[in-house]
């Protein structure tokens, strides 16, 4: 009894220094305090863990314990080594992003005009708009593209925006020029060094896009759609030589241009490289003010963004 009474005593004594010592922790202190009994426990269960299975194979075994905003991570190696690791110590690797559209970068094209029996050989009326294939260029700066996922990266639609900038290198010695509301060719008998028509515009792509490979980087790609476009601006630049000196003209006005062109559009690559064409459903000149020219361009994609 006299035992009882001493255990009992020293039980007492015991609790009220628990108590005591809780009441003067600090909230930081008890923090790690637990933190430290629950490796202390993760420890403990793994040692017992190894004595029950010493006959087993041994296999890595991980235990993960959070506690607020800390992470342990105690690995058991199944040979006697155990490593600890911290969300200080712990670095986790994230996959590059991939990019599964491909319109936003720089195109390069080549532009053309059909007539309205899709030809390239232009009629009497219209021959003042045949042109060199090479100096007809197309420059576009598409700076917006998004991929809006339905197939995750196998199928979605892409949207986007960007300028382009098309040049007409003509090849007749005719001046394009406005008469009563309509844009004819006037004959000139200077013999133009250069004779240009230049348009600016600003165009708005949706496409329905496919990728298949097993990345972006090594992915084969596709996409079809349309593309309406608004009219910036349009002039001709010539240049000339008249008595032994160059002459440049510049004339800026609308040539009776379609403020809305609606296009057909496609891309096709693999990775980075990317081909494209569009094709104008509308003509390049308002109806019954100029020739029923259809405008087509066909070319590369040189940089992505």
């Amino acid at each position: 009894m006299e035992n009882y009474n001493s255990e009992k005593n020293n039980l007492r004594t015991i609790v009220t220094y628990q108590k005591t010592v809780r009441h003067t922790i600090k909230p930081r202190k008890m923090k790690k305090l637990v933190l430290s009994l629950i490796t202390l426990f993760a420890l403990t269960t793994l040692v017992a863990q190894e004595g029950q299975d010493s006959l087993a194979a041994k296999k890595d075994t991980s235990y993960t314990i959070k506690w607020g905003d800390k992470t342990i991570i105690v690995i058991d190696h199944g040979d006697g080594d155990i490593d600890i690791a911290t969300d200080d110590t712990i670095k986790i690797e994230s996959k590059p992003s991939q990019r599964y559209n491909h319109y936003a970068g720089i195109d390069l094209g080549v532009n053309g005009l059909l007539n309205s029996k899709n030809s390239v050989n232009l009629g009497e009326d219209e021959k003042f708009m045949d042109q060199h294939y090479w100096g007809s260029w197309s420059v576009s700066l598409n700076f917006i593209d998004s991929y809006i996922p339905i197939a995750k990266e196998k199928f979605g639609i892409t949207i986007g925006m960007g300028f382009e900038f098309n040049k007409f290198s003509l090849s007749r010695d005719f001046t394009v020029a406005n008469f009563q509301d309509s844009t004819i060719g006037i004959p000139d008998s200077n013999g133009f060094e250069k004779n240009l028509f230049k348009m600016e515009m600003i165009n708005l792509p949706i496409m329905f896009e496919t990728n298949i490979g097993k990345d972006a980087a090594h992915s084969f790609h596709l996409a079809v759609g349309g593309m309406v476009s608004y009219t910036l601006g349009s002039k001709t630049k010539q240049v000339f030589e008249l008595d032994g000196e160059e002459i440049k003209t510049k004339v800026r006005e609308d040539f009776n241009t379609n403020p809305f062109r609606f296009s057909l559009m496609g891309r096709i690559g693999y990775g980075n490289f990317t081909l494209f064409a569009t094709y104008s459903l509308t003509p390049l000149f308002e109806e019954d003010r100029g020739p029923e020219l259809y405008p087509f361009t066909v070319g590369v994609s040189l940089v992505h963004f």
